[in-house]
């Protein structure tokens, strides 16, 4: 069963914490989407149960303004579709949700941002 951890910021625009970013996401086999520039920042991952919480200690270390840990949970229902080892990055919370409604994790993830409230 996959693992999954949701992970709010204030922005997203070091060069430097996005390769760190990936660099774990590559030595833990992590899937990750990111939505960096412009507030607020997003990160995703998914993965097996350790390697998820173990590139969640990574991106913790890496000490993002206003960092929050929304999520980190076993999911039953959608998949993120990047191979695991690789991070997508997003310019814009547009075009991420149009991924993750492809990927059928966009009321997951609306509602673990605050969006909506329990499936509505």
């Amino acid at each position: 069963m996959p693992f999954r951890a949701l992970i709010k910021t204030h922005h997203m625009t070091s060069r430097k914490k996005i390769q760190a970013i990936t660099k774990s996401a590559k030595h833990h086999s992590c899937s990750v989407l990111i939505k960096t520039g412009k507030p607020p920042g997003v990160m995703i991952a998914e993965g097996t149960e350790d390697a998820v919480k173990q590139w969640v200690e990574t991106v913790k270390r890496l000490r993002y303004k206003d960092y929050r840990l929304l999520r980190l949970e076993a999911v039953t229902t959608g998949q993120l579709s990047t191979t695991p080892g690789n991070v997508t990055e997003f310019g814009s919370m547009k075009d991420l949700s149009a991924y993750l409604e492809e990927c059928d994790v966009l009321s997951w993830w609306a509602e673990h941002m605050g969006f909506t409230k329990g499936g509505r």
